[in-house]
């Protein structure tokens, strides 16, 4: 992976109808999260010079490998999703994360770095949905604790949330 110290705060939008969710500092682009295709699952993302692909895997329950796009397609991690909206996020190199939503409405959300055998994990991204309208939505994204994983970690915890979010979207309108 690219290691690049990041801002400690970014920005993200994503317009209505679009599959692409940029990431901006200063007023610059400098990154983006996109979705493959209208009904495709596996989504590309890249922020500064870390660039990688989230290939979602399984038809109920779907893991996720995460792909390195800049270093021939390598595997360097691995996203669980679980129900009750839970993921875990684990690197090549064993470190743990958590994601975890801070409220119903996926309005605040946080990855957490799940240190073994201790009970104080700290919260290492905080990430913040700032307006929402119509389907267009803005948030920003705090980075609390510098890690060399810094850009997959930010780019791991908004494809989390969008997940879910499409996964309830889905579910929806299945029952409508």
């Amino acid at each position: 992976m690219a290691t690049q110290s990041l801002p400690t705060k970014i920005s993200w939008a994503k317009k209505a109808f679009e599959r692409t969710t940029q990431f901006m500092h200063s007023g610059q682009v400098v990154g983006e999260i996109k979705r493959d295709g209208i009904f495709g699952h596996d989504v590309t993302a890249r922020l500064y010079n870390t660039h990688v692909r989230f290939d979602v895997m399984g038809f109920v329950v779907h893991s996720v490998n995460i792909h390195d796009l800049t270093n021939n397609d390598k595997v360097v991690g691995r996203i669980e999703l679980n129900f009750g909206k839970r993921a875990t996020l684990t690197l090549k190199n064993g470190e743990v994360y958590v994601w975890k939503r801070a409220n119903f409405l996926m309005k605040e959300w946080h990855l957490i770095h799940d240190i073994p055998n201790t009970d104080n994990d700290p919260e290492v991204i905080d990430y913040e949905r700032t307006r929402r309208l119509f389907f267009a939505e803005e948030g920003k994204i705090n980075i609390l604790k510098p890690s060399p994983n810094e850009a997959l970690l930010v780019l791991t915890g908004l494809f989390i949330r969008n997940y879910f979010l499409r996964r309830r979207r889905i579910a929806a309108g299945a029952t409508s």
